[in-house]
């Protein structure tokens, strides 16, 4: 019997430096879930995530086949976790405008995982602040072009699993942030039957 995959949120936080960069992290090697490998700032959504102090700051959010509301609750915590894995406010203090965050996948751990998460996937652009890793569950957290990430997971420098190299793979086909955002109103789905991008 598969392990229940539970609701799962995270951000791809991008920037002109001065050409497209993302901020991705390493987790820690100790950990149960993708250890040592690198992802985007995410993880559970909480109850919190869909408490009165997150309605007023996220009131609904753009997720496909789901309420405003309950999608609010996803982006709330891909807000919440950037916060706290990397130091980065990318909302302010609300109320959030959903056009800031379009959504851009949705992947489900596969069943044969011992850890599961049904995760959606948003894009922001990046607000200020410096990038630090939380150390709790990553060791690092940096700033860098996608290609250049990509070219680094196939020389081995680097450990990712399939979604996030999906994501790093359409970012590296955008020149910078603008065209990114322009690019999330694709229409055409890109994956198999665990996720999909859209941009």
């Amino acid at each position: 019997m598969s392990a229940l995959a539970l609701p799962a949120a995270s951000v791809l936080v991008i920037d002109d430096r001065p050409d497209l960069h993302v901020v991705i992290g390493r987790r820690r090697t100790d950990l149960k879930f993708v250890p040592g490998m690198i992802v985007f700032p995410g993880g559970r959504v909480d109850p919190e995530d869909s408490g009165p102090d997150a309605q007023r700051r996220v009131p609904a959010a753009v997720v496909p086949q789901m309420s405003g509301a309950d999608g609010a609750a996803f982006l709330h915590a891909a807000i919440r976790e950037t916060s706290e894995e990397v130091g980065l406010d990318i909302a302010g203090p609300g109320p959030v405008d959903a056009d800031d965050f379009p959504h851009v996948g949705h992947w489900i751990t596969p069943e044969d995982s011992p850890r599961r998460f049904d995760t959606h996937f948003f894009m922001a652009r990046y607000l200020g602040g410096e990038v630090v890793a939380d150390e709790v569950e990553l060791t690092e957290a940096w700033w860098e072009r996608p290609a250049d990430i990509l070219r680094r997971v196939e020389d081995g420098t680097l450990s990712a699993i399939r979604p996030t190299l999906e994501f790093l793979r359409s970012l590296s086909e955008y020149r910078n942030v603008a065209d990114a955002f322009t690019g999330t109103g694709r229409l055409e789905r890109r994956g198999n039957s665990t996720g999909w991008t859209n941009f």
